[in-house]
């Protein structure tokens, strides 16, 4: 193989070792660590850009070999009945032309395809993961939130109980408070007596004494 059929085989291989990388099942927290590494790395873009200008000379690559491969079908000798002899060197040159043809539409073809797949791929891995960090945050504020809630509903619950201590505060000091006003009237009321009795007596001591 000439060094550039050589290079699409070499960065076929790299698809093949891509692709298997992406569908295998790692931990969700290395394919996050992956992806932070490849969305952010300037290299990786830089690397990703040379790879567009690479796989546009493979498809004329791709384009040259179809062109072959009709040429060679065009260039093949037709059977002459009339010769007395079959160039057999011409045939094998043919089929080797042909063959080398086949492969190297092939080598491209499929590394066109598999790029084609693997930027696909890449992509839904991409999304599932971004999807999946969502749904955990969106399970960690759920999760918050009921905490919330709980101590929400705590708090409510102390407050009630506070509020039924101060009830029963205010309806014992209610009740004290009635039995000191019935007791400050009969202090009252006895008090009233006694300065009566007190008047009486008095206007009884001087009977008592011109007696």
């Amino acid at each position: 193989m000439t060094i550039y059929y050589t290079t699409v085989f070499f960065i076929l291989v790299l698809e093949m070792l891509s692709f298997g990388i992406l569908v295998f099942p790692f931990p969700s927290r290395w394919r996050r660590a992956m992806l932070k590494f490849v969305s952010g790395s300037p290299m990786v873009a830089k690397a990703v850009r040379i790879l567009k200008i690479v796989f546009g000379f493979i498809f004329v690559l791709f384009i040259d070999a179809v062109n072959r491969l009709q040429r060679i079908d065009q260039d093949e000798q037709p059977d002459d009945a009339s010769r007395p002899y079959h160039d057999y060197s011409y045939e094998a040159s043919q089929k080797a032309r042909k063959f080398y043809a086949q492969r190297n539409l092939y080598l491209t073809g499929f590394t066109l395809f598999l790029s084609l797949i693997l930027e696909r791929t890449s992509t839904l891995v991409i999304a599932m993961l971004k999807h999946e960090e969502e749904l955990e945050h969106a399970k960690s504020e759920h999760e918050s939130s009921k905490q919330d809630e709980k101590k929400l509903l705590e708090m409510e619950r102390s407050y009630e109980d506070k509020i039924k201590s101060l009830q029963s505060e205010v309806v014992a000091l209610q009740s004290k408070k009635n039995e000191y006003e019935n007791l400050k009237q009969k202090i009252d009321q006895e008090a009233a007596d006694y300065h009566t009795l007190a008047d009486e007596r008095t206007k009884l001591d001087p009977a008592s004494s011109s007696m």
